[in-house]
């Protein structure tokens, strides 16, 4: 039997030795393309090694790799997806372009480890990925990453460089009780596109129009904010304009956009529209 997806909550593969006597009654596993949640106590090589194919990989466990068997990811170079709960690793395939750690509980310095992946574009932070109050990267990189998510997690202080985060072009934050502000370093991106926030501090919304009205001083293209907050608002959202005379208002998880815009003394146009957002 060939498979190529293979999705279940929690599962082991077992080592497959070239010179096994039962290797024709073991299932193939070389034409993989999809795995999910793989127990990190079964990433052996020679697990590793029969997986080559894989692109989307998650992996679970309840406790500390210590074995580093994580580390034997290094060996999939077809990998461009994948996901980290309770567990971790030091050594990543070079082609990996998505990245999710929850419930991981690292350091914000392992940071910049993941940093220095080439082809990484998405990285998910969820429900304490990092564990402490302070983020400073020490090291340029996240030189392709375009998505950032963090989101239940108790930063506080976060800072970043020039050096980091060169192409960003979506910053979410959600559910981060502490954090008071996005690093105005923000403003030099010129890719940057949007900021969205979910159940945040005030101080983070005033932060990110900071931002925003930065980059219109810098004659780019300002970011569009978002921001949503239950507490007050329950699932209604409001929205920032991103120019002059722009005011948009945002309803619900679709995202309704009503904006006007004055574009003479004389004329004036009121515009409905809809917009897709990933929450």
């Amino acid at each position: 039997m060939q498979l190529r997806h293979l999705k279940l909550p929690r599962f082991y593969l077992p080592d497959c030795p070239s010179g096994s006597v039962d290797k024709g009654r073991q299932l193939d596993f070389s034409n993989l393309q999809t795995i999910s949640y793989l127990s990190s106590g079964c990433c052996t090589k020679e697990v590793i090694m029969g997986i080559q194919n894989v692109k989307e990989l998650g992996i679970s466990r309840y406790e500390i790799d210590s074995n580093g068997l994580l580390n034997n990811l290094i060996y999939l170079q077809q990998l461009e997806t994948l996901s980290l709960t309770y567990c971790f690793s030091r050594l990543f395939p070079a082609m990996l372009k998505t990245l999710k750690l929850e419930r991981t509980y690292l350091s914000w310095s392992y940071l910049d480890i993941i940093a220095a992946l080439p082809n990484l574009e998405v990285l998910k932070l969820i429900d304490d990925a990092c564990d402490g109050e302070e983020w400073h990267p020490s090291v340029r990189g996240f030189n392709k990453l375009k998505l950032l998510l963090i989101e239940f997690n108790d930063l506080k202080y976060w800072k970043a460089t020039n050096d980091n985060f060169h192409v960003l072009e979506r910053l979410m934050i959600r559910s981060c009780p502490h954090l008071k502000e996005v690093p105005i370093e923000f403003a030099d991106i010129n890719t940057l596109q949007l900021i969205q926030l979910k159940w945040c501090l005030p101080e983070l919304r005033k932060s990110a129009a900071r931002i925003q009205k930065e980059q219109e001083v810098l004659g780019n293209n300002p970011v569009d904010v978002c921001f949503s907050d239950p507490c007050t608002l329950g699932k209604s959202s409001m929205r920032l304009p991103n120019a002059t005379g722009d005011l948009s208002c945002v309803l619900s998880s679709t995202l309704f956009f009503v904006t006007w815009q004055s574009k003479s003394s004389i004329q004036k146009s009121l515009t409905l529209y809809v917009e897709e957002i990933d929450l």
